[in-house]
């Protein structure tokens, strides 16, 4: 019997240190790749439905203004940040957002249907598009969020 609690004990312990040490390195290293400029008026079927959404109140995405109406499309661009991701876990990491910080100007960020994933040891690119006023730079902070075995963690990092 005392060949058994030993033998718990020592599994117990081998088991605390595997689980601490895949929490300790369950990073997700954050390349910022770029930003691509796009005027609104080059993508006029996107901006109208946007337009409508925004005039409506149902955004696919998160406002960064109130509910209103946009003008012109010429007075708009998107902006489209792109992030590389390098999981060097040997969990995945499930659920990877990005959120931009918003500026003024900002009008909103466009939601997007797909749920990302980022593969064990693997890596993965993941994209944003902000609508913004003509005349903004495109500096921002992006916030990255993702889950692994449930515990959210969060990464940030600066697109220029």
């Amino acid at each position: 019997m005392k060949f058994f609690a030993i033998l718990t004990v020592l599994i117990l312990i081998a088991s605390l240190a595997g689980v601490g040490w895949l929490y300790m390195t369950a990073n997700v290293v954050v390349e910022a790749t770029g930003v691509t400029a796009l005027e609104a008026s080059a993508q006029p079927e996107l901006f109208e439905q946007l337009r409508t959404q925004m005039r409506l109140g149902a955004v696919v995405g998160t406002p960064f203004i109130a509910q209103g109406e946009l003008t012109n499309a010429e007075d708009y661009q998107f902006l489209t940040y792109t992030i590389r991701l390098r999981n060097d876990c040997y969990v995945p990491a499930d659920m990877v957002e990005l959120q931009i910080s918003p500026m003024a100007g900002d009008v909103l960020q466009i939601g997007s249907s797909v749920s990302a994933a980022l593969p064990a040891r693997g890596t993965a690119d993941a994209t944003a598009t902000l609508l913004t006023d003509v005349n903004m730079h495109s500096i921002r902070e992006v916030v990255v969020t993702y889950y692994m075995w449930g515990v959210p963690f969060t990464v940030k990092t600066t697109v220029r």
